[in-house]
């Protein structure tokens, strides 16, 4: 942690830093992506992703494995694609009029645009969640019950209550909730409703979780707490987060990945990214040069 921390992370107040002008990409040279795009034994291995909305590009020709049990960080200015490319893990672009997906995504070997796959079991095995707490208009309890029932992961009320019990305890949320579980979920704290949801998503046994800025609304103290619960998480899962707090990158990943104008510049270990960048994008993004 030290030594990325001492790597002088300069940014601006907001954590936020200014994208380059489009003429980077000429200028930088992009061309192929910097570093080592595949791992042992991927959970997701993708290759050549593009996604397009109408005429609009959003990620071009995107190769990059996910490694089990490991955290993938995506940095990169707003608007780079990274989220695009997120949301292709569990076919989120699905839901967006217009857009269109091109090239190989497996997971665990399997193509998940096969026709024979069904759509809701791959989100239940690759579960999101998202920038603002979405917790549903119910209970805590059937916030965090709703998954298991409709993929029958249960069979009676006491199995369901372990699950429910489980889950919130991993979700690091057992404690401040047991005695209100009939309550609204919507009644929690930010930062405890970022958890539920957390809580939710690993009721279903998923293998990968995905996090879209999942403490962009939250303050520093929630913020911490999610930061924990990805360590512990980490254990047992495959989680790829976005994050705008490159600080947050790297205290929390393993591998990070920078994206620049839909292209994929550069991915490694957290560690080399954040103390010896090998592309003048990456290094400029990094050191805030930027805007």
């Amino acid at each position: 942690m030290s030594s990325v921390e001492q790597g002088g992370i300069n940014l601006k107040p907001s954590g936020r830093v200014a994208a380059a002008p489009s003429t980077a990409l000429e200028e930088g040279g992009i061309g192929q992506t910097v570093g080592q795009t595949t791992v042992q034994d991927p959970i997701f291995s993708c290759r050549k992703v593009h996604v397009s909305y109408g005429n609009k590009h959003g990620i071009r020709d995107v190769s990059l494995d996910i490694g089990k049990r490991q955290v993938l960080a995506m940095i990169g200015p707003s608007g780079c694609g990274k989220s695009t490319f997120l949301r292709c893990l569990n076919r989120m672009n699905d839901t967006i009029p217009g857009a269109r997906v091109t090239g190989e995504i497996l997971l665990e070997g399997r193509d998940i645009h096969d026709r024979q796959l069904d759509v809701v079991q791959l989100r239940a095995r690759v579960g999101m969640v998202f920038q603002k707490p979405n917790p549903f208009p119910k209970s805590i309890y059937e916030n965090v019950a709703y998954g298991p029932r409709l993929h029958g992961l249960a069979r009676s009320r006491a199995q369901l209550d372990d699950i429910v019990c489980s889950s919130l305890q991993r979700a690091g949320l057992w404690d401040e909730v047991k005695d209100r579980l009939a309550q609204a979920g919507t009644g929690l704290s930010g930062g405890q409703q970022q958890r539920l949801c957390i809580a939710r998503t690993i009721a279903v046994q998923p293998e990968v979780i995905l996090m879209d800025e999942p403490c962009s609304a939250l303050d520093p103290v929630a913020t911490a707490r999610i930061e924990d619960l990805i360590d512990e998480l980490q254990e047992s899962y495959a989680i790829v987060i976005v994050t705008h707090s490159m600080q947050q990158a790297a205290r929390v990943s393993q591998r990070t990945a920078y994206f620049h104008l839909g292209a994929l510049v550069e991915v490694g270990e957290t560690d080399r990214i954040f103390t010896n960048p090998r592309h003048k994008l990456t290094e400029d993004y990094i050191t805030g040069r930027f805007g």
